[in-house]
């Protein structure tokens, strides 16, 4: 469904992404792991068209995306997750959902459906954004980019700041839109959750992807682990 070749992105005389390639099946979770400032969230901008390429070639669904507008880009059902939540503040959860709304006969995210999703969403329907907690602002930040109808979910740090609960929950979540057969972009600093849900896993160092395997061959290669993640020898 997403196929990214040999991408090269700057910003300004900064060469932040050397030569990226990854693929992500349709149906199936890409989990890209790293530690900060490796260039994940450059990738995933790479992709949505904040920070083009100036180099390489972005497919989605056999369509080259690389030098699209961001707006073209999301109409092509491509759905967003950004680092941070970026949620409006000043709106109210039911006002944050409206403006992201697709109406669609395919994949039809509704809000019954979302909230279905998300119960405690429709419970706090009418509070602003900046009243929510943390976990759910994220799951407003993730029910926002499924209104729109994506067939394929970028999905920036969602558990970035959460309680362990709360990334529990996340994990269930995801794997419950994969079984819906939901196609994921997964970037993320937690290993165990990539283990959890992933089909494929990717390590990002310094611009360039350093190691590709299953989540299962990642969690047993210490090595990697320590070297690239930062996870102690002890886990």
């Amino acid at each position: 469904m997403l196929k990214v070749s040999n991408i090269h992105t700057y910003y300004g005389d900064s060469h932040v992404l050397q030569g990226i390639s990854l693929d992500v099946p349709k149906g199936t979770v890409v989990a890209l792991l790293g530690r900060n400032g490796v260039g994940k969230t450059t990738l995933v901008r790479s992709i949505v068209g904040f920070t083009p390429p100036r180099r390489g070639q972005v497919l989605f669904n056999d369509v080259e995306i690389t030098r699209m507008a961001p707006y073209q880009i999301g109409r092509m059902k491509i759905g967003l997750v950004p680092q941070g939540r970026r949620i409006f503040p000043s709106l109210t959860v039911n006002e944050n959902l409206a403006i992201a709304l697709r109406n669609s006969t395919e994949n039809p995210w509704d809000l019954q459906k979302i909230f279905g999703l998300f119960p405690a969403l429709k419970e706090r329907g009418k509070n602003k954004g900046n009243e929510l907690s943390g976990g759910e602002q994220q799951m407003l930040a993730i029910a926002r980019a499924l209104v729109s109808n994506p067939v394929l979910l970028l999905m920036d740090e969602p558990t970035e700041g959460l309680a362990p609960a709360l990334v529990r929950e996340v994990s269930r979540l995801i794997l419950r839109l994969k079984d819906a057969g939901m196609t994921i972009l997964l970037v993320e600093q937690n290993i165990a959750l990539a283990a959890k849900v992933a089909d494929e896993a990717h390590v990002m160092s310094k611009g360039t992807i350093v190691y590709s395997s299953s989540p299962r061959e990642l969690w047993e290669n210490q090595e990697v682990k320590t070297r690239f993640l930062g996870v102690p020898t002890n886990i």
